[in-house]
């Protein structure tokens, strides 16, 4: 299972945008994606993912089995 923890920065649940650092770090790391153009902006991981908010500690956790 891979996993990647970042800040929430004020998103939500719902459309998960990916700044193109973190799409990098996550590829690195061995996540899927279906869209990877990172230069462009374009990144939408491939599913399954699940995604974890912890708004307390300002945290959002990605995971891809």
């Amino acid at each position: 299972m891979l996993s990647h923890t970042t800040k929430l920065a004020g998103r939500q649940s719902k459309g998960l945008n990916l700044t193109p650092e973190e799409g990098e770090a996550m590829y690195a790391k061995g996540f899927r994606f279906s869209i990877y153009r990172p230069e462009e902006g374009e990144l939408q991981l491939s599913r399954p993912y699940q995604v974890l908010i912890m708004p307390l500690r300002d945290e959002l956790t990605i995971t891809q089995p």
